[in-house]
């Protein structure tokens, strides 16, 4: 062994072993600097020097606070560190204890490098430094540092200024690279002095070293530690780099420069959003839409024709790319990305789809590599694995929000994508690495969709999707659990705390991330629910996944800030209880509290209470926050509890016994018409028609008592009057709709009988209609229909403020069809008479009505006008419009279906903030453009401010008129680029189109805009 060291070498050793005292070291020590050359060293002949000079001698002159007179202070210490910086490249050297040990001392000469009596002892900063960063080379030297505070002492010498800071900067990329976000767990504050003072260097500088700055700013940036959003969007340093880097990479700099520059850009993106960077510079969509293109081309041209190990070439820069290639995939879906024209979204989508492509051809060269027994055999800790689960994640992404293309393709990668999600999963299980990246949560969103599709789902059935996903579930339940334990019960009225924007980003960020991945699971085993019921049936999985709901609900049901996560579970455990109910059919303890959860979750959603009036049913403040992703739980919770209630009669009697049915009829009974969504009263009425069904003896009662027939009517709630009838009568359904049907046949072709008493008649229609084991029901059933007919037969708000308006300036007749009683009661039910200034029946005349000429005569006739200064308004062709055209006479107009107004939200329709004045003047000149007798006279002056006056707030008018101003092509003309067509006799179309439906030639017809 000692023949390969040099002679040189042993002489120097010898005399080092030799020394008796410090001073025959120092002599030594000369010696070794005039016989030894740097080349004849290798780490064997260092290690030999280092053994001979000895740790303590070397430890004494550090820790020595005597020097001979005239001498610097720091001596002592310059020799030794020289001397130990001489070793730095020997590991086994560095890594010792000994040197370890020094580690305060190195600490305390580089913070104390700009005090006067260091000026001459620069050298010795600079051996330090050289000390430290040998030492952080492993990871038992990093520790040590970090056990010595050196994160703070580094992060003061930068922020400072101090001496070689440019060192400390390196020191704090190098352990930050290594350590990750741990590093800087708690010390948000130093973090972000560290990020503005070099986000301020960064943007200065104008060399070569911008770029070695840009390098340094991106990890610091991959590894920030939570901070609140709000936060730093009112800092000045993320706008300044980011507008520096435009600059950057819209110059022409070569590729390394180029790659840099992303890799910054994308770390910045992280941390700010996508949207953000919508926000500064000349042109931030071109430069966001240049940034998308850079990553999908530098992505497109380091994938294609290349094999793994080529690739993983350009790994840092094809993971900066995946970045922005992801973040702007999730920007597609926003309302930011809609209002980019068409060309730039088209571009943008190309750009996307084809990187996509890219990485869907790189995955399915990897699976042909894969053995066919054992898969992906490269460890997990292996780069090349952690790039094919990057390169897994782009994939999730895309397919999240674009599953319609490359069907194909993704179904072929699909095997090869499950399988790696299996075996990361599998090592993640075994916790020896904590940062080990989850391809199985990256494609969860992907494999909801993917669940809802037949091809793709099959691929997931055989490769045991299942399986994983409820593995998966257990795994993230404990994490979630085991983080649940530790936190404090939230109080009933948090939602009621005020709190700022940076509180609640912190809380949003504090919340365990097994949270979502708890709520994707449960809605990929949904999607499987919903459309493999013969699988839930028979596959174990399935009732292991019901237990698990089952048993973990109650956890969830008094914890107020997981409402989502409790209505996945709820949900999931309805939709598989409805094929396992034979396991359950008299309810033990655990699935009675589990449907107390899901009855507690669906009757929380909404009330009257927490509403203004207590006259609309709202959502609930608990809900209201998260109520989009809450909505289709919602209601499918509501079906899949209808469907468990037909197999299971002790939901029925619990549902019944709990008081929500009394509730839900309360609340419907209370609030006004059209103040529930229609899909919410559907919901109901199917909810409560069910346990109607079941229950009719306990359920009848508790609607009845709750107006339930003024309820049913107020919300047409029919279906649950007609099982309410049947209840009540055992009339069967189907013969209920047909003896329905055949009323209305008769009742239409025949409404009154001049023989019969006009409530005898329609009673009589009724008996008729009703089969000979029901006919004894007419009775009760006509009172209900005549009712139910006048709650809906009744004029709108704005109809009757229309009417009104319009008596005030004109003549206004009505002319019906039909018999006279019939028409008159409906006349008399709407309070119709205070609106005409003449109303004909047909029925009342002998052989005459719509559409034959002479009652239009008669009511002109009556009402004291021409024909030629009328206009006739009807909704039919066969009877309002038809053969109304009277010889010789021109006073009806056509608007035919040509075009419509689009009403527009974004139109700022400043007539609506005329005051009473102006509204006169713009009322007179619409008059005036209608009419062009109109004449100024002061008695239409009075009439014109009373009828503005009268009509409060009707300016539909007026608004009109500003969108035919703003939007010409979207305004009813009667021929392209014709004026508008006005209400007037003067207007006369040339020529009429056929009616678009029978062909047939129109004479006139009309329409209300």
């Amino acid at each position: 062994m000692t023949n390969n060291i040099p002679e040189s070498v042993k002489r120097c050793v010898a005399a080092l072993k030799s020394a008796q005292s410090d001073n025959d070291k120092f002599a030594s020590l000369f010696v070794v600097t005039k016989l030894i050359k740097a080349d004849e060293c290798d780490k064997k002949c260092l290690q030999l020097l280092y053994d001979a000079i000895g740790f303590s001698f070397l430890n004494r002159l550090l820790r020595s606070t005597e020097v001979p007179e005239d001498c610097p202070p720091f001596i002592y210490k310059s020799i030794a560190l020289s001397i130990v910086s001489c070793f730095c490249s020997v590991p086994e050297i560095v890594n010792s204890p000994s040197i370890v040990s020094i580690i305060p001392v190195l600490l305390d000469i580089v913070s104390m490098a700009d005090r006067e009596d260091m000026e001459d002892n620069l050298m010795l900063v600079s051996d330090c430094y050289t000390c430290l960063q040998a030492i952080a080379g492993s990871e038992s030297g990093r520790k040590a540092l970090l056990e010595n505070n050196a994160l703070p002492k580094l992060t003061d010498i930068y922020v400072e200024e101090m001496f070689r800071h440019d060192e400390a900067l390196k020191m704090l990329s190098y352990l930050t690279s290594f350590q990750g976000r741990q590093l800087w767990a708690g010390k948000q504050e130093s973090f972000m002095h560290v990020i503005k003072r070099l986000a301020n260097e960064f943007v200065g500088e104008t060399n070569e070293k911008k770029f070695e700055l840009c390098k340094m700013f991106a990890v610091l940036l991959a590894n920030s530690p939570p901070m609140p959003l709000s936060h730093l969007q009112k800092e000045d340093w993320p706008q300044n780099t980011l507008l520096a880097l435009e600059g950057i990479l819209c110059s022409k700099i070569g590729t390394v420069h180029r790659d840099i520059a992303l890799q910054l850009v994308a770390r910045l993106l992280e941390l700010m959003g996508l949207t953000w960077g919508l926000k500064f510079g000349s042109n931030p969509r071109q430069f966001l839409l240049l940034l998308v293109n850079l990553a999908c081309v530098e992505v497109r041209m380091k994938l294609e024709d290349k094999s793994l190990d080529q690739v993983m070439e350009s790994a840092d820069i094809l993971v900066a790319c995946y970045s922005i290639v992801e973040l702007f995939i999730i920007f597609m879906a926003s309302q930011a990305f809609l209002e980019f024209d068409s060309k730039q979204r088209d571009q943008s989508y190309c750009a996307l789809k084809g990187a996509v492509g890219s990485i869907l051809h790189l995955l399915h060269k990897v699976s042909d590599l894969c053995d066919d027994d054992e898969g992906w055999i490269c460890p997990a800790s292996d780069r090349r694995t952690q790039f094919v689960c990057a390169s897994i994640r782009i994939l999730g992404s895309w397919l999240s929000e674009e599953t319609s293309s490359m069907k194909s393709e993704v179904c072929a990668v699909l095997p090869f994508v499950i399988q790696m999600c299996t075996k990361m999963f599998e090592e993640k299980k075994l916790g020896l690495t904590s940062d080990l990246p989850d391809p199985v949560r990256f494609m969860l969103p992907a494999f909801c969709h993917l669940a809802a599709e037949d091809v793709p789902r099959k691929i997931m059935l055989q490769q045991k999707m299942p399986q994983l996903l409820y593995d998966y579930l257990l795994f993230q339940w404990a994490i979630f659990s085991q983080w649940l334990a530790q936190q404090p019960t939230v109080a009933s009225d948090w939602l009621l705390e005020k709190t700022t924007v940076e509180e609640d980003e912190l809380a949003e960020a504090a919340r365990p991330e097994s949270e979502p991945a708890i709520i994707l699971v449960c809605g990929v085993l949904m999607n499987l629910a919903v459309l493999e019921p013969e699988l839930i049936s028979t596959e174990s999985v399935f009732a292991h996944l019901l237990k698990f709901c089952i048993t973990n609900l109650p956890v969830l049901i008094h914890r107020q800030d997981f409402v989502v996560m409790m209505g996945n579970v709820a949900v999931l455990g309805l939709l598989l209880l409805r094929h396992h109910t034979w396991k359950h059919s008299r309810g033990d303890s655990a699935v009675f509290r589990y449907i107390q959860g899901c009855v507690s979750f669906l009757w929380d959603a909404h009330n009257s209470e927490e509403s203004c009036d207590s006259l609309s049913l709202i959502i609930s403040l608990r809900y209201k926050k998260d109520w989009p992703d809450l909505a289709e739980l919602w209601f499918l919770g509501m079906q899949g509890l209808s469907n468990v209630m037909d197999k299971l009669d002790w939901i029925v009697e619990f549902i019944v016994d709990s008081g929500w049915p009394q509730e839900i009829m309360k609340s419907l009974s209370r609030i006004v018409a059209g103040a529930i969504d229609a899909n919410t009263r559907t919901a109901y009425e199917d909810f409560l028609c069910c346990l109607l069904r079941a229950q009719p003896a306990k359920l009848k009662p508790i609607i009845l008592e709750n107006r339930g027939r003024h309820t049913c009517r107020t919300h047409s709630l029919k279906q649950l009057m007609q099982v309410l009838l049947k209840k009540e009568w055992q009339l069967p359904e189907s013969a209920a709709q047909e003896c329905c049907d055949h009323f209305l046949r008769q009742f239409r072709n025949c409404p009154d009988h001049t023989d019969f008493d006009l409530d005898d008649w329609r009673s009589f229609l009724w008996a008729s209609a009703l089969d000979l084991d029901y006919q004894h029901l007419a009775e009760s059933v006509f009172p209900i229909w005549k009712k139910l007919r006048y709650t809906y037969l009744t004029l709108e708000e704005d109809v009757i403020q229309l009417l009104s308006a319009l008596r005030k300036h004109y003549t206004v007749g009505l002319i019906t069809n039909g018999p006279s009683r019939s028409q008159w009661e409906k006349i008399a039910q709407i309070h119709a008479e205070q609106f005409f200034d003449l109303i004909i029946v047909s029925g009342d005349l002998s052989g005459c009505e719509k559409p034959q000429a002479e009652i239009f005569h008669l009511a002109c006739q009556q009402l004291n006008v021409k024909p030629n200064k009328s206009c006739m308004i009807g909704d039919r062709l066969d009877t309002d419009i038809l053969a109304v055209r009277v010889e010789g006479e021109t006073s009806i107009f056509t608007l035919p279906e040509y075009e419509i107004i689009i009403d527009d939200e974004k139109l700022e329709v400043k007539s609506e903030h005329l005051s009473v004045s102006d509204e006169l003047k713009e009322f007179e000149k619409i008059l005036k453009s209608k009419n062009p007798t109109f004449q100024d006279d002061d008695a239409v002056d009075e009439s014109l401010e009373q009828s503005v006056s009268d009509v409060k707030e009707d300016k539909m008018f007026l608004k009109f008129k500003d969108k035919i101003s703003s939007y010409p092509d979207q305004v009813l003309r009667y021929g392209k680029g014709e004026k508008p067509l006005w209400v007037s006799d003067s207007n006369i179309p040339t020529s009429i189109p056929n009616y678009y439906a029978t062909n047939v030639k129109l004479s006139a017809t009309g329409q209300f805009i």
